[in-house]
């Protein structure tokens, strides 16, 4: 909690704005390796058996670029941050770039987690999924902890805070899921 306190106090957004940045870059490397990784597999198990017909129809499928997933992983977690910043800033009545630099230096427990995930990928995507999932819910209860020691909410105020946080990110979620 003290070097969250101490870089609050000095407060260096041009390192919160690298920071976040980092973090939207390994977003898109690693949403763009699973997706990539989903596809392989999903083509794999689809067309086993079929010989150089399955060799042909994989290559000449318009699959998207890994760019593709890249850049959307990449613009749609920098606008995460940004807005969900400004929202908690508006509710808790705190200065903007207070807030954008206590998500920025939390965000150093979601690279940790990007960069082991995206290592972990070659061998299961699905290990590399849970292991992100668990590193999100550490990085959730940071947060909270975050909430009540430094910016000293009641109960009320860090569940909602939280919340805010967290229903814009299931959508998210979702919203990948189904269209991307």
């Amino acid at each position: 909690m003290e070097i969250v306190k101490k870089y609050l106090n000095r407060n260096l957004f041009y390192i919160s704005v690298v920071i976040t940045g980092l973090t939207s870059l390994f977003i898109g490397i690693f949403y763009s390796l699973l997706k990539d990784n989903t596809f392989e597999v999903s083509a794999d198990k689809f067309l086993e058996g079929t010989g150089v017909l399955g060799a042909y129809i994989t290559e000449s499928t318009g699959r998207p670029s890994e760019t593709n997933f890249f850049m959307i992983g990449l613009i749609i977690s920098i606008l995460f941050f940004f807005i969900i910043s400004f929202v908690l800033s508006k509710f808790l009545n705190k200065k903007f770039i207070y807030i954008f630099n206590l998500f920025s230096i939390l965000n150093v427990i979601l690279i940790f987690g990007l960069i082991c995930s995206c290592l972990f990928i070659s061998i299961s995507f699905i290990f590399s999924y849970i292991f992100l999932i668990i590193i999100l819910i550490l990085y959730l209860f940071v947060l909270y902890f975050v909430l009540d020691k430094i910016l000293k909410l009641d109960l009320k105020n860090r569940l909602i805070s939280l919340l805010i946080f967290v229903v814009p990110f299931i959508i998210i979620l979702i919203i990948f899921k189904l269209f991307v």
